[in-house]
């Protein structure tokens, strides 16, 4: 039996992705891999079935302090629900699912 404790910390920064990068209207954009997203996004949203206020929501945590700036440009709604496909893919899992997840 191993008397080790799992170190979150040391998983969470080995599993660390690159950022996912963007251009829009000629601005680049970049945020975190969408599993990287601090847990507290759960209280706001619906990860299984996103609203588009919950993907507003996981984008504005996602570009943080470019939101104003991303916010400013205008976009097709159509265009937002690809960036944030783009954006799950991007870490190769849809939000809500594990990496770890057993396929069914």
């Amino acid at each position: 039996m191993s008397t080790t404790a799992f170190d979150l910390d040391v998983w969470v920064k080995e599993s660390r992705q690159e950022p996912f990068k963007f251009t829009v209207a000629g601005h680049l954009f970049e945020m975190p891999a969408a599993g990287e997203l601090d847990k507290s996004v759960l209280t706001s949203v619906n990860i299984d079935a996103p609203s588009a206020r919950d993907i507003e929501t996981l984008l504005k945590a996602g570009l943080g302090d470019a939101w104003p700036a991303f916010d400013a440009i205008p976009i097709p709604l159509a265009a937002l629900g690809e960036l944030f496909r783009q954006w799950q893919r991007h870490e190769g899992v849809p939000l809500g699912e594990s990496r770890a997840s057993a396929d069914s």
